[in-house]
């Protein structure tokens, strides 16, 4: 198609440290993909569920389970761990697919 622009770009290991001096080693994702940082255990067993051992401290993001590339899927979760732990009350509605997962026994 005339004035359609194709463009790639290749991102390395390397980039991201140079650009985000935290990630050392890391990925966009955030963290590593092994078995010791995924599911329930991301980003490691002192983190679980969104909390941390800090009081109020709490993670969301790529870095939080269930990890990158799911799309609002930490963002909700936290949402929900500091409307239980604050006692507030959640004024957003569960998806039907999040029902259906609890339902089988995954956690969020």
């Amino acid at each position: 198609m005339p004035g359609l622009e194709f463009q790639r770009n290749m991102t390395t290991p390397a980039d991201i440290e140079n650009k985000f001096a935290n990630m050392v080693e890391g990925s966009y994702k955030q963290g590593a993909y092994d078995s010791t940082q995924m599911g329930y255990w991301r980003p490691n067993d002192d983190c679980l569920n969104h909390r941390t051992p800090i009081n109020n401290l709490y993670l969301g993001g790529a870095s939080s389970y269930p990890g990158g590339l799911v799309t609002f899927g930490a963002g909700y979760g936290t949402a929900n761990i500091l409307a239980e732990d604050l006692g507030v009350e959640k004024w957003w509605t569960e998806p039907d697919h999040i029902t259906a997962a609890r339902a089988k026994g995954m956690p969020l």
